[in-house]
């Protein structure tokens, strides 16, 4: 049977896992990045990143945004019941990449500090007391320390609490991709919709290629998520049937308290570190993954001092406004309050709405245009 042996090993090839395995790799630390998948690959994301996410990507890789990957907007138009509400141009811009391009930078980054890849191989068991990992493959992987960045189904979560997530407490999403060519009266505006989902809302971001449509909310309050979603592309003129559908498990504000164990620690999306309003992740992916390189670089350069115990200051400093900003969410996505939020932000800053004659065009198209009947649905 193949055996290698790895001062720390990465479970997960995403911006969290990927972070981590760049910052041990330049700390000059054996490490081994293992992802299920290989590179360039599918990924259900929005895509959206702002500019705290730019500046963890500086702050993590220690060099300048790569704006080729980029497609930029600054106009948001809010939408709720069916109904515009309001239009803002953001005071910073907002990029959107296309996903499998972003992660596969992000991971040869991390090879070229020197992290050692295992992509396309799958994860079979973690034996913790032995500190093996093995894969599918039958190659095992002995380890000092284990990071976990393997998204919400993560299999290292899973090995050390009996599960992942809680299923009550996690987000469920649908998106598509569509060629720009499709909408071409969209442009550059990002879109919102509060009521595509109860507990979530819709979705249309501006990618250099293509145009994403989706629709996420709490996955409990939302097992009618697919009549939404088809309601909602719908909306835009076109028919989810003809179109390719990816769904997936998101997390939802269910942040971890303890983030590991021991020398094996979570981040990212398994440890539930996403914002818990919008869904931003990749800036927190970012930051607890470098985090998490940190103080296993720092824990096998001190033995006997556990990695959690020195992950858990960066850590709790990284979520503590992610565990602030669940309280709001009372203030947007209960059924009862969505008419005044939609008021709120409607007349809220008046001055700041901004019509070109294009939007203009945009709007009077959609009017114009048929509606698809209503779903059966409650809003």
């Amino acid at each position: 049977m193949k055996r290698g042996r790895y001062e720390a090993v990465v479970i997960g090839g995403g911006p969290a896992g990927a972070a981590a395995a760049y910052t041990l790799a330049a700390a000059g630390r054996q490490v081994c990045l293992i992802d299920k998948a290989q590179f360039p690959r599918d990924k259900l994301c929005g895509g959206g990143l702002t500019f705290r996410a730019k500046r963890a990507f500086e702050q993590t890789f220690g060099q300048p945004w790569r704006a080729d990957l980029f497609n930029t907007s600054r106009d948001v138009h809010f939408y709720s019941r069916g109904r515009f509400i309001a239009a803002f141009r953001s005071g910073t811009p907002i990029d959107f990449m296309m996903r499998a391009a972003f992660d596969q930078y992000l991971v040869q980054l991390a090879e070229r500090a020197g992290a050692e890849l295992r992509l396309g191989e799958s994860v079979a068991a973690i034996d913790i007391e032995r500190k093996i990992v093995s894969l599918r493959s039958g190659e095992e992987i002995a380890f000092e320390c284990l990071v976990g960045a393997d998204g919400v189904n993560s299999v290292v979560a899973k090995t050390l609490y009996g599960r992942a997530f809680d299923l009550a407490k996690t987000a469920f999403a649908l998106e598509t991709e569509v060629p720009r060519a499709m909408l071409p009266l969209q442009g550059d505006i990002v879109e919102f919709d509060f009521s595509a989902a109860r507990w979530g809302y819709g979705w249309v971001f501006p990618k250099p290629t293509t145009v994403t449509i989706g629709v996420g909310g709490l996955h409990r309050l939302n097992p009618e998520l697919r009549q939404r979603f088809d309601f909602y592309v719908a909306t835009k003129g076109l028919r989810a049937g003809d179109l390719k559908v990816k769904g997936q498990f998101l997390p939802a504000g269910d942040i971890r308290r303890e983030p590991g164990r021991g020398n094996i620690l979570l981040c990212g999306d398994a440890a539930g570190a996403v914002e818990p309003i919008s869904g931003e992740g990749i800036p927190f992916a970012l930051w607890t993954g470098a985090a998490a390189g940190r103080a296993v670089a720092a824990s096998l350069a001190r033995a006997g001092t556990e990695a959690l115990t020195l992950y858990r200051r960066d850590y709790d400093a990284i979520v503590a406004p992610l565990l602030r900003g669940k309280r709001p969410r009372w203030l947007i996505y209960p059924r009862l309050i969505q008419p005044v939020f939609g008021w709120a932000l409607g007349f809220s800053r008046v001055r700041d709405l901004v019509f070109t004659e294009r939007r203009k065009r945009h709007f009077l198209s959609a009017a114009a245009s048929p509606r698809p009947p209503s779903p059966a649905v409650s809003p």
